[in-house]
């Protein structure tokens, strides 16, 4: 083959369509998460696999009122963005909504700290995830200290 110029082709770009169509499945495979292996050698990826979420396993409540909020009566929600790791403790924890008080936020925060969870597991094996947790502190009626 030549083109306008009088150069010859290169073969190579005649079978560039074939490379990509062949390349392409290859890839893909290639790129699959390995974890669980299939029938007949073929691996497929865990992403489509349903997900277990996390389950609080403790039987504590450690989210006490603090004692610092006592004093002005604070009540309301914390809304806690945690990070529960392969093996059910809590790596992280932010504030994601705030109760508007900054001891019950700090309160909220410290104590998810000491939560204890079965992780959350997809295609049977334990995952880290992040998730929601609403931590509620009602307004209190009487100190503790006080009969």
């Amino acid at each position: 083959m030549r083109s306008a110029k009088g150069h010859r082709k290169s073969p190579r770009f005649r079978s560039w369509p074939i490379a990509c169509a062949l390349a392409l499945p290859a890839t893909v495979i290639g790129c699959a998460d390995t974890v669980n292996p299939a029938a007949g050698g073929l691996r497929i990826g865990v992403q489509n696999a349903p997900l277990k979420p996390p389950v609080r396993v403790d039987s504590l409540h450690p989210f006490e009122y603090p004692p610092s909020a006592w004093s002005y009566g604070a009540s309301g929600t914390t809304v806690l963005k945690i990070l529960i790791s392969e093996t059910g403790s809590v790596d992280s924890a932010f504030v994601l909504q705030s109760s508007g008080d900054r001891a019950l936020d700090s309160a909220a925060i410290a104590n998810s700290q000491h939560l204890v969870w079965e992780p959350a597991e997809q295609g049977g094996n334990p995952i880290r995830i992040w998730g929601r947790l609403p931590v509620i502190y009602p307004r209190p009626e009487a100190r503790p200290d006080e009969p």
